[in-house]
């Protein structure tokens, strides 16, 4: 959704019918919390629209190594 022009939380709205699950990421191919987009709006867009299904962090880079991404991007998102 990141190449999308709209912004994300508006497209999560006007689909959320259609949601069954959610993969975050991030633009940088890493996971939430590892580049430069707020997953804040995201997050609250969700659970504005009472998506209460899994959000799975999808990743294409691996480094520093899996555990850390996974730890690491988990963290970030339970703050929202």
């Amino acid at each position: 959704m990141c190449l999308e022009s709209r912004p994300i939380p508006d497209i999560l709205r006007d689909f959320a019918s259609y949601m069954r699950h959610f993969h975050a990421n991030d633009p940088n191919l890493r996971g939430p919390g590892f580049g430069d987009l707020d997953f804040a709006p995201i997050m609250a867009a969700l659970k504005e629209v009472g998506y209460d299904r899994y959000v799975s962090v999808e990743v294409f880079d691996f480094s520093p190594d899996p555990e850390t991404i996974a730890s690491k991007s988990i963290e970030y998102l339970k703050r929202f």
